[in-house]
């Protein structure tokens, strides 16, 4: 199968379960992004509760999505596309993945947070609320870029670029929360663990941008 031919192919079976399953597969991705999110508000209230609540939701949504990447492994490996679009089709998914699962390790940290009620001051939490503000725009994006593959070229290309640009804020953040982290006189063990939380999301933000890269390639590729 040709380049083109794989384009046509993706276009074709939009309404296949292997289409369904991709965009369902980020659509859950997102909503560990936005579970995160969700926490951050409640302990930015004192809300321990309904900050674990939302930790929850995050466990399960990240379970959800691991079990879509291995339904879709099983679909990706049947039919008859070749080699090299199969293991990119892998390897986005992949990276898809490795978000949810870097979401769900920022998630823990702050189940720890939650559950030992330590006290964090409120300017962490706004600017933590920013960073998962930001995070769930760019994985957001990036969803609508894979819902686009097949159908618009241009609006991949596009929610590409704010995937891109989402990440080098999120990275210019993560260097500045890190400074304030460092320089602040908080107790050691809950600025242990914001430090946790922050590099996961940081991480979780650069498997974002690798995807939206790999959309970018099979869209090249095609044209």
């Amino acid at each position: 199968m040709s380049e083109t031919g794989f384009s046509t192919w993706f276009v074709k079976r939009r309404g296949s379960m292997a289409a369904k399953h991709i965009l369902d597969h980020a659509t859950k991705v997102l909503d560990t992004a936005i579970d995160l999110d969700k926490a951050i508000s409640w302990l930015q209230e004192s809300r321990n509760e309904n900050a674990l609540a939302s930790i929850k939701a995050l466990y399960l949504d990240e379970k959800a999505a691991s079990s879509i990447e291995v339904t879709l492994f099983e679909d990706l490996s049947k039919g008859e596309l070749e080699p090299k679009q199969r293991e990119a089709l892998m390897r986005l998914v992949l990276r898809m993945d490795d978000i949810s699962q870097n979401t769900k390790q920022a998630g823990l940290n702050l189940e720890l947070i939650a559950q030992s009620k330590k006290q964090v001051p409120k300017e962490f939490w706004n600017m933590y609320k920013d960073l998962s503000k930001r995070f769930v725009a760019q994985t957001g994006a990036l969803r609508s870029a894979i819902e686009a593959f097949g159908q618009s070229d241009d609006d991949v290309l596009k929610r590409r670029e704010e995937v891109k640009n989402i990440e080098q804020q999120i990275d210019d953040a993560y260097f500045y929360l890190r400074k304030k982290l460092i320089l602040s006189s908080s107790g050691p063990l809950a600025l242990l663990v914001l430090m946790d939380v922050l590099t996961w999301v940081e991480s979780a933000s650069d498997r974002a941008k690798d995807a939206a890269d790999m959309l970018y390639i099979l869209v090249m590729a095609n044209r």
